[in-house]
């Protein structure tokens, strides 16, 4: 299922998501991007009237400090590094202190790294996500690392996102359903939330999507968005399956199919009457079918107008 491009509204979500996979210090990523590994994550709460706080600050292994700030759209930073420089080194004025943006965005971002002016001067360096090979983080032995792999440079998306599959349904159900969500959440800052949707039902992973309420909402968006734009890229046989088959198959097909799933999904196998039902209805019936399927507790509840 192709859900909605990254918005304004939405950058919230992926904020949390990143912040999460940073909870502890990301070794392979940090000798990437600087050359050497962290000791710990500081705190980043300072007395300030500010609402804004910098999001990641490292103390490295030589007791230098190094301020990362996580940036998933295209904006002016320049003075709000400078505000974070000043806070931190306020906090530790006996440390070094390097900062990086690090860009993890969609469209081409070539910002001003500093300030420049006749009394001030100040420079920070700016990387996209997208300069490092998917497969450095995919060789890390931390999974939340493999998850922010997804954003990297991949020359082979489905390989690759297969593989971050397997490793994610080898973790325990409550791990996994949490892995997979943060998984599908950065999948969107690259449009490659399909792709994750069909490798997730060929694995046959035990996580009911609707069930989620971080990614609930963004599935009922994106079926009334798909039935508006037509299913252009067609539906798979399921929430999980995504859109495969509609543009051959036709909308109808590829709602019914999707809605079979959601239904086996929740109720376990489904009597062939009621299959025969959905494959003959008409879109506006499937469509309220499925959003019954959030409150109905059996399928005759679903049904019950038929």
């Amino acid at each position: 299922m192709t859900l909605p491009p990254p918005e304004e509204k939405n950058r919230s979500q992926y904020d949390t998501t990143l912040k999460d996979l940073f909870a502890a210090p990301p070794q392979r990523l940090l000798q990437l991007l600087i050359g050497r590994p962290a000791k710990e994550l500081l705190p980043v709460e300072f007395s300030s009237t500010q609402k804004r706080h910098p999001d990641l600050v490292f103390l490295l292994d030589d007791d230098s400090i190094f301020h990362l700030e996580l940036q998933s759209g295209p904006e002016p930073m320049a003075w709000r590094m400078l505000m974070y420089y000043s806070l931190i080194r306020q906090r530790h004025p006996d440390n070094p202190l390097s900062q990086m943006v690090l860009y993890v965005g969609l469209p081409e971002w070539h910002p001003r790294a500093g300030i420049a002016e006749r009394a001030l001067s100040f420079h920070y360096e700016v990387v996209d996500i997208r300069t490092i090979d998917c497969q450095q983080l995919m060789a890390s032995p931390a999974l939340e690392e493999n998850i922010l792999a997804i954003l990297c440079r991949m020359d082979h998306q489905k390989e690759t996102i297969r593989e971050l599959v397997h490793r994610i349904a080898e973790l325990p159900e409550k791990s996994r359903a949490d892995a997979l969500t943060k998984l599908l959440i950065l999948s969107r800052l690259r449009r490659l939330e399909t792709l994750v949707n069909m490798e997730t039902s060929t694995m046959a992973l035990t996580f009911n999507l609707m069930e989620n309420d971080v990614l609930r909402p963004m599935i009922l968006e994106a079926l009334r968005d798909s039935e508006q734009k037509g299913l252009q890229k067609g539906m798979q046989n399921g929430i999980q399956q995504g859109i495969q088959q509609g543009i051959q198959q036709g909308e109808q097909q590829g709602m019914a199919g999707m809605l079979i799933h959601m239904l086996q999904r929740r109720f376990g196998a489904i009597p062939a009457r009621v299959e025969e039902k959905i494959a003959h209805a008409k879109a506006s019936s499937l469509e309220t079918w499925g959003l019954r399927l959030m409150e109905a507790g059996s399928l005759e509840e679903i049904f019950l107008d038929q």
